[in-house]
């Protein structure tokens, strides 16, 4: 039994592969060997590299051409020996064309490539044309200065000829000597348009005189005449636009004013009773007889609604007009009820900076009273303010809580060094007192003794706006100096006992005044939550400044006061704001 189980045993695949797995590798080798050696072999099917040198000296220069290159070396010798005396002239032109002449007898002698020799020939040519041009492109210069100042003049005639001729004597200049410096296409182009814009010019001044003088008869009120007149200058803008395509007095939007005006001549007599109307009405306005100045205006409505409908296409016809003369007569008809709101309002801010809640309560009921007729009688009124209104209408929900707001903000501010017309809060702004003014609290760490959170420099202003509200003062973020002014020196200070940081707030913030004031009575000037600071050195579209620090930040940090810059929209849980009011 034991024999014939050792018979049977089953072989393992590692036991008898050893000569198989060499056999491979040794295929693997020959392969890779072998697409090494094909991609040799190609490399060397491929361009190689040529030699320009050997190939020069591959052909022999004879010696009649080589006489040729020397000739023309000596004759642009006895040039360079001319230069070296005087200017060159047209008379030295001779030289440097017999030097041009056997430079390119000796290119067409060589059997060969000669690149210097072509070389030569391009810098003779070049030098040779820059001679050649010289006097045309002066004679041309002088021609057009010429031209500018007869154009200045206003003689356009003889200033399109001068353009003319430098026109076509830098023409010649671009045909004849192209490698010349004074070859210039572009400038030819231009003399070109000079010269039409000083022939259409002439008719675009009679086409203007023509329109002036169709005005002139307008305001005289001849309405046969300025017709006229205005059909001229219709007719001659026509032409311009037909015949003088691309200038500057061509102008299809000018023909199409012009027709328009030309409808708006026929009814120009409404125009000028609507306008006489109208202006009846800006002096009784003026003298303060308002009822009658309202009347005029909606007379003066009424007139153009008429012209509007019987004549749609004239420059005179405009429902804006008819909006804004209903606008100037509901504004005089209820001016005596704005100047009241107006009077009503300064004495509501005053009673409110007086801290005189309860007389500025009354107030407010009767301002509210009166916006609410100014809407709702004049809708179109000027003396509607829709800022006024969104006031008054929040002042009238807190009204019952105006001298508790004023107390607490007051017992809360605390003069800013060096700044006496000014009082900060003497700590951040709490979410109980930020709840209380704006009515919501968007903060993410909850808590009506925490500072506000999560609010953004525009959800801050709007804040200080409301608070001015209140107060009757002016109300804004702090500066960067009030906040420093009021932080003062940090030498002999510890951080710890004044606060909020990484080390002692658990990642979060805390009660506003739970720590220790600063020598100048503020509390949480650094750390707690980052504060907003006023911009008044910077646009709109620029992100606002915060300072201080806040909780989640080390104390080496905030030890350096950091200033941060961030979007004005933006809100994190870390940034909050206190505020200062002027008290003078």
């Amino acid at each position: 039994m034991a024999i014939f189980k050792k018979s049977f045993r089953k072989r393992y695949p590692h036991e008898s592969g050893g000569p198989k797995k060499f056999l491979i590798g040794l295929l693997l080798a020959c392969l890779s060997i072998a697409v090494l050696a094909g991609f040799w072999f190609l490399s060397q099917l491929g361009p190689k590299q040529v030699d320009y040198r050997q190939l020069l000296t591959n052909f022999e220069i004879p010696e009649s051409a080589k006489a040729l290159q020397r000739e023309s070396i000596q004759l642009e010798a006895q040039f360079e020996e001319v230069l070296a005396m005087r200017e060159a002239g047209p008379e030295d032109m001779a030289l440097l064309k017999q030097a041009l002449e056997k430079q390119n007898a000796y290119m067409a002698a060589i059997s060969g490539m000669d690149s210097e020799g072509a070389q030569r020939r391009i810098d003779l040519e070049q030098r040779y044309q820059n001679l050649a041009a010289s006097s045309l492109i002066e004679e041309s210069l002088r021609l057009e200065r010429a031209a500018e100042v007869l154009a200045a003049s206003e003689d356009f005639e003889a200033a399109r000829a001068k353009y003319r001729t430098a026109q076509a004597k830098q023409q010649q200049i671009n045909e004849n000597f192209p490698l010349s410096a004074a070859s210039n296409v572009g400038r030819a182009s231009r003399l070109e348009r000079q010269a039409r814009h000083l022939t259409a010019q002439p008719l675009l001044v009679r086409s203007l005189e023509f329109e002036a003088e169709a005005e002139q008869f307008i305001e005289a009120k001849s309405w046969e005449q300025a017709e006229a007149s205005l059909l001229q200058a219709i007719e001659l803008q026509d032409r311009l636009n037909r015949e003088y395509r691309g200038t500057n007095q061509a102008s299809v939007a000018r023909l199409e004013r012009l027709r328009i005006q030309l409808v708006g001549i026929r009814s120009g007599q409404s125009y000028v009773e609507i306008r006489r109307v109208a202006d009846m009405a800006d002096e009784h306005k003026a003298s303060n007889q308002h009822l009658e100045a309202a009347y005029l205006y909606q007379e003066a409505a009424r007139l153009q609604r008429q012209l509007n409908q019987a004549y749609r296409d004239s420059p005179y016809a405009s429902s804006e007009r008819v909006a804004d003369y209903q606008r100037q007569a509901q504004t005089a008809e209820s001016f005596e009820l704005g100047i009241q709101i107006e009077r009503n309002h300064d004495r509501m801010q005053r009673l409110l900076a007086e801290r005189r809640t309860s007389e500025a309560a009354e107030v407010i009921a009767s301002l509210r009273r009166d916006i609410r007729q100014m809407r709702e009688a004049f809708p179109r009124s000027s003396m509607n303010d829709d800022d006024l209104q969104a006031k008054i209408r929040y002042l009238n929900l807190v009204q019952n809580d105006l001298g508790f707001i004023q107390d607490r903000i007051y017992d809360a501010l605390l003069p800013i060094p060096e700044n006496p017309e000014w009082q900060m809060l003497r700590t951040e702004v709490s979410q109980a007192l930020y709840s209380l003014i704006m009515g919501t609290n968007p903060s993410r760490n909850v808590g009506d003794l925490r500072p506000v959170d999560s609010v953004s420099w525009v959800d801050a202003k709007n804040f200080c706006e409301r608070l001015s509200w209140i107060l009757g003062k002016p109300v804004r973020l702090p500066t960067e100096n009030e906040f420093r002014a009021a932080l003062g020196r940090l030498r002999y200070v510890v951080l710890e006992e004044h606060v909020w940081s990484a080390s002692n707030s658990g990642q979060q913030t805390q009660a506003v005044g739970a720590k220790e004031p600063f020598a100048s009575g503020f509390h949480d000037l650094l750390g707690n939550v980052s504060e907003w600071l006023e911009s008044i050195d910077r646009f709109e579209t620029e992100s606002a400044r915060q300072i201080g620090g806040h909780a989640q930040d080390q104390l080496e940090v905030i030890f350096t006061v950091p200033v941060r810059e961030a979007p004005r929209s933006e809100r994190n849980r870390l940034t909050g704001f206190r505020i200062v009011v002027r008290v003078d």
